[in-house]
């Protein structure tokens, strides 16, 4: 059997633009003769396409273009199985209004079809609000071999990948029918760990009498960006594992010659980039979005910096705008790294000077020739409790209009320059967090800093240098906070492992040392940091202050998605709560 993997990148509700992708792994598999040809899941309509579902004219198009291919299915080899994903109706009256299907198209027919069992319910998943889950298998003939189908979800339900389990189990089915090949459609979105997880729960589960083919979607969408990362098993063995992320791969993989594949080991030394999956999730957001020009504010810290490199990356440096806004408080070698870095980046850079004292001067005035002694402001000032952080901040507000001035004036899309750190502990103004995408919303600062360090564009200086938001004389991140190497896996242990007390923070960080997984910037310093006396209400203090933020960070613009628990659709906690 010969099979071709149509790694393609889909966007919710562009029909026409998802069947010209579709047409074309057709054509691929046909002109080289293939038995089979295999799409991601929800191919037709695009993944996540969420309420647009509700939208009636929306599933009849879904299925006029799946009409279209069955037509097309007329043109090309006779042989040819065309395997891919669309959204049914229900239509036995009761239980959710649509079903995730996969159809097999031949010879312009449809000669069979297969609804999703294990419909998840978790993290950025929730199938279960829309489709009615199926509990049947499907079984096809190909070239003499049976073949069965599952998608996404259902190929997982006894890896231990997860804590929702179901009631059935769609592959043990496959087994006891005996079939010859399983075939996936996947959209899957990438988490760290999670292409190297695929690879270690599915490939011992095939043998000599059954191989896996498991086909996953690439790009971006929202918050989410989908690796690819393709791979046919056989005998516990990899016999083809696709290595292209930024464009549509159609990899054809022969059952019938003698590749013998290579071991789980080896594959485990090829895996995707986390530097690229960010550039692509950008890339797709902005392009998908109709925009082709990026701007931010670029301070000569190492946040700003690696957003601009990413934004070079992803719609190249001659359309990404780095305004530098500097106040009083800025030093020389911020104005001299950020200057540095564009010109080494190649994009375009720009001089905004933002001066705060007399507007707050004036600002103040104003207010306060309001009303009378009752008047808040009055009070404030009589009372000598005027907020003066609110002088610091001004600077960013005004950062923040000067920027999106220019997005407005001049068409770009103003990008976001925070990252998870700062987000969780809400150590931001609207300046850092309120654009329309964040590209290292997701990344905690020790990540911020391996991509820095590791391209020579950067100015050394921006990443070896203190944090700093300079508003005001010698003011530094770590002063305000704890310092990053103890504030990171704080922030990572409370999110993403709901770890709430300093007891269990102590018993994670020693299962990370285990486990030889980086959690911080320096682990050494995290250690002895655990062992101060002060440690615990220190660490007692952060934790109050990421629970108080949760208001803020429902008020951030999306960015993209690399870790297992993200702030975003995925997290939903209450803004108004008393528990955290």
């Amino acid at each position: 059997m010969k099979i071709c993997i149509a790694q393609i990148n889909t966007t919710p509700g562009d029909f026409s633009g998802n069947l010209a992708r579709i047409l074309e792994g057709i054509n691929v598999a046909s002109v080289d003769h293939c038995d089979l040809v295999i799409f991601p899941e929800l191919t037709i309509p695009g993944y996540l396409s969420q309420d647009l579902l509700y939208n009636p004219d929306f599933i009849g198009k879904n299925l006029e273009i799946l009409n279209e291919v069955i037509e097309f299915s007329r043109q090309v080899s006779p042989n040819l199985h065309i395997v891919l994903g669309y959204i049914g109706r229900n239509n036995e009256g009761i239980g959710k209004p649509f079903t995730n299907m996969a159809g097999v198209i031949r010879k312009g027919e449809l000669i069979a079809t297969y609804q999703k069992q294990l419909l998840p319910f978790y993290d950025v998943f929730d199938e279960l609000r829309y489709f009615e889950p199926g509990d049947q298998i499907t079984v096809f003939k190909v070239d003499g071999q049976s073949v069965g189908i599952t998608i996404c979800e259902d190929l997982w339900n006894d890896k231990g990948a997860d804590d929702y389990i179901y009631d059935g189990n769609p592959l043990e089915q496959y087994r006891v029918a005996g079939v010859d090949v399983v075939v996936s459609l996947n959209s899957s979105p990438f988490v760290h760990g999670k292409c190297l997880q695929r690879l270690e729960k599915i490939t011992p589960v095939s043998s000599e009498g059954m191989s896996i083919v498991y086909v996953n979607q690439t790009g971006g969408q929202d918050e989410l960006v989908f690796d690819g990362q393709s791979f046919v098993v056989r005998g516990g063995r990899i016999l083809h594992l696709s290595e292209t992320v930024f464009e549509d791969s159609f990899d054809i993989v022969d059952f019938d010659s003698d590749v013998d594949g290579e071991s789980l080991a080896t594959a485990k030394t090829r895996n995707v980039r986390l530097e690229d999956l960010l550039v692509l999730g950008l890339r797709d957001y902005v392009v998908k979005s109709g925009f082709s020009q990026l701007v931010l504010a670029s301070s000569g810290g190492v946040d700003s910096a690696v957003v601009c490199k990413l934004a070079c990356q992803a719609v190249g440096p001659e359309n990404v705008h780095a305004v530098r806004m500097p106040s009083i408080y800025s030093s020389e070698h911020s104005r001299d790294d950020a200057k540095q870095l564009h010109e080494n980046l190649g994009c375009w850079d720009y001089e905004v000077p933002i001066e705060h004292e007399a507007l707050v001067t004036e600002l103040n005035h104003l207010y306060s020739i309001h009303g009378d002694d009752r008047n808040l402001v009055s009070k404030v000032i009589a009372g000598n409790r005027y907020m003066g952080v609110a002088n610091e901040n001004i600077q960013a507000r005004l950062r923040d209009v000067y920027l999106m001035h220019f997005s407005n004036a001049f068409g770009a899309m103003p990008l976001s320059t925070g990252n998870k750190t700062e987000a969780g502990c809400g150590y931001y103004t609207h300046f850092d967090m309120n654009f329309s995408y964040a590209p290292i919303k997701d990344l905690y600062k020790f990540q911020v800093v391996d991509i820095a360090s590791g391209d020579q564009l950067i100015p050394e200086n921006i990443w070896k240098k203190p944090p700093s938001a300079e508003l005001s004389h010698g003011q530094t991140d770590e002063e305000s906070l704890l310092p990053y190497s103890v504030l990171d896996p704080i922030v990572m242990a409370y999110i993403e492992d709901y770890v709430t007390t300093f007891g269990r923070f102590c018993e994670w960080v020693e299962g990370q040392f285990g486990d030889d997984v980086k959690v911080s910037g320096d682990m050494g310093f995290l250690r002895t940091w655990l062992e101060k006396s002060d440690a615990i209400n220190d660490y007692g203090r952060i934790v109050s202050l990421i629970g108080r933020m949760e208001y803020k960070r429902r008020q951030t613009c999306p960015g993209t998605k690399v870790s297992k628990v993200a702030f975003g659709i995925g997290r939903r906690i209450p803004i108004v709560e008393k528990w955290s």
